[in-house]
């Protein structure tokens, strides 16, 4: 009997050592707008459930097209390092909060739902490397998904909104190939260099609703894309700038 106390005991100390370990999860983003592939690096802060994910800090993002003019020139949207766009996963409040930019807007702060995806769990597998991976497939506001994951008892996460599953995401696309994800790699660290908590320069942001966000993007889509259809003429000839706000990951 007391072998069998002793057994457990180290797996409920086994099971706390894991829950309290603070793991990186480095993804890397691509996505494919309109032939045009942008993208960056993310690293994920997690510990326990909860986790802060952010762009790394040290990176110039590039592939975010806002205007195309006669000349074919590109012009491209930078990242701003005190106001990166986050998503902050707290699984005791069920709360998700993220901040997004919209064209060449200011950063927007939002709240929206925690795992709420609906996945359908396959016998399919695939090597991911060396690690064995599972397929999961889900529908998630107005487009299809597939992951492939690697179960896990202890780390449960996934990059961006994605979680729910019985382990780490380690790839996620939908079905287009507009939206990518990939895990290059994890690291167990003593420290984070964040808190996992929302960062300190959203502190005085309002904080708007998910719905509220998607119909700001709307507004704010139809009033730059306006005059993409007009021809400026001038002595020289004629003038004419497209402005293309892109596509957000969900439709709805």
């Amino acid at each position: 009997m007391k072998k069998i106390y002793v057994l457990v005991l180290l797996c409920v100390c086994s099971s706390m050592v894991f829950a309290q370990q603070k793991v990186i999860f480095h993804y890397k983003f691509i996505h494919n707008l309109k032939g045009r592939t942008g993208g960056g690096l993310l690293d994920q802060f997690y510990q326990n459930g909860q986790s802060l994910e952010m762009p790394k800090t040290d990176q110039v993002f590039k592939g975010d097209t806002i205007n195309e003019g006669p000349n074919k020139t590109k012009v491209y949207l930078n990242g701003d390092n005190k106001r990166l766009p986050f998503i902050l996963k707290t699984p005791a409040s069920k709360s998700l909060i993220y901040a997004e930019r919209i064209w060449i807007k200011p950063t927007v702060m939002v709240v929206d739902t925690f795992n709420n995806f609906k996945w359908r769990i396959s016998k399919e597998t695939k090597n991911i490397g060396d690690v064995n991976c599972t397929k999961a497939e889900t529908y998630f506001r107005g487009r299809n998904y597939v992951a492939w994951f690697k179960k896990d008892n202890n780390f449960r996460t996934g990059p961006w909104k994605f979680g729910g599953l019985p382990g780490i995401i380690y790839e996620v696309s939908d079905a287009e190939g507009v939206f990518n994800y990939v895990l290059e790699s994890l690291e167990f660290v003593d420290k984070f260099p964040v808190e996992l908590k929302l960062p300190e320069a959203y502190k005085d942001d309002l904080m708007i609703t998910h719905s509220d966000f998607i119909n700001k993007w709307k507004t704010i889509k139809e009033e730059a894309e306006k005059n993409n259809d007009k021809v400026g003429h001038t002595f020289t000839g004629s003038t004419r700038q497209i402005n293309f706000v892109a596509p957000l990951q969900e439709l709805y």
